[in-house]
């Protein structure tokens, strides 16, 4: 088992190119990775290239489990019939780089809810502060 994954910034998205062999083992861990680069650049969306690894079982699967992303897969069509994916969901299925990255600009609802709204100038906080002191 030895995979790579080559990341590159996408007009605000994060794009995963994962190569090589992968297992069962590997898929968990493939996706935690992933994740992780998605958190440290402050990224919610991505996209996952898995057409160029071997032994996809469980990629699917792992990549659904990620929290707060919003993720479109590409990957060759003969695989599209594994794995039936919920297509209204934070993970999508795709045979071709455009209509991911349409999919990917396409929902301007953040999948982390309102977290990065900004706050207008001179508009009241939500809830007050407060300090407590004796």
């Amino acid at each position: 088992m030895a995979y790579r994954i080559r990341y590159t910034d996408l007009d605000g998205a994060l794009s995963a190119v994962v190569s090589g062999k992968s297992s069962l083992a590997a898929a968990g861990c493939i996706a935690r990775d992933i994740a992780a680069r998605a958190a440290h650049q402050s990224l919610e969306r991505v996209l996952v290239d898995l057409r160029w690894l071997e032994d996809r079982v469980g990629m699917l699967r792992a990549l659904r489990a990620l929290p707060c992303l919003r993720v479109a897969v590409l990957d060759v069509g003969e695989n599209e019939a594994q794995d039936r994916l919920d297509q209204h969901g934070a993970l999508r299925a795709f045979a071709n780089v455009g209509a991911a990255i349409r999919w990917l600009r396409s929902d301007h609802e953040s999948a982390r809810g309102d977290r990065k709204v900004p706050t207008p100038p001179g508009a009241a906080l939500r809830t007050p502060l407060e300090i407590y002191g004796g």
